[in-house]
């Protein structure tokens, strides 16, 4: 027995997000028109046959538009074409079929549109920054930090490895501290450490 999938959507001004929720997904067969969409494979566990398909309410742009099929679903972004821009009425054209779904989790309204107008759609959905999204550190400081500073260098110093050892807090120990702490503050331009947080690097205590 054939079953639907859960299809769930949102929109921008430009494109829409859409998403097939089957996990383990095989034999996928994914086919997107200038106006439709229609998608059939094996998943879950138990590895049944699922089947959707959806006439769009207006044309998209097939070309420019991209897949992401990972263990846990099939996600897409499906531009619209310079014609159909603007937000929808709805996705598809007659009845909205019970399979499908909205997306609240990157649902805006069209007054939120320029809240993440910059933001690449694709962010998050398995990309090469990886399943969530998420850079790694070391491109975040830069590998040698991030303004220039080397951290590397920082805790083999000679003053470092002189520090006390243990909670020996001080008044010196204090302005010793924040004096470092402002010194990466304002080295780390675009990555500033708050106080405490470099006390913690530091000494591995926060006080």
């Amino acid at each position: 027995m054939t079953l639907h999938p859960t299809v769930s959507w949102a929109q921008r001004a430009e494109f829409i997000y859409l998403t097939v929720n089957v996990s383990d997904i095989t034999e996928p067969t994914i086919n997107l028109t200038a106006d439709r969409f229609y998608f059939k494979c094996k998943g879950e566990k138990e590895q049944n046959e699922y089947e959707c398909e959806l006439e769009f309410l207006k044309p998209v742009d097939v070309e420019k538009s991209k897949k992401v099929l990972t263990a846990r679903n099939l996600s897409m972004v499906i531009y619209k074409t310079e014609d159909s821009e603007g937000f929808w009425d709805k996705l598809q054209k007659g009845a909205r079929p019970n399979f499908l779904k909205v997306d609240f989790a990157k649902w805006r309204d069209e007054d939120d549109e320029d809240e993440d107008a910059q933001a690449d759609p694709m962010a998050g959905m398995g990309g090469p920054q990886g399943a969530g999204g998420m850079p790694d550190m070391s491109s975040l400081m830069g590998g040698g930090g991030a303004g220039g500073m080397d951290f590397s260098q920082l805790l083999n110093s000679a003053d470092f490895n002189n520090m006390p050892e243990g909670d020996t807090s001080s008044d010196e120990e204090d302005e010793e501290v924040q004096a470092i702490a402002t010194v990466c503050s304002l080295s780390l331009k675009h990555v500033p450490l708050p106080i405490k947080l470099f006390e913690y690097i530091i000494f591995g205590v926060i006080r």
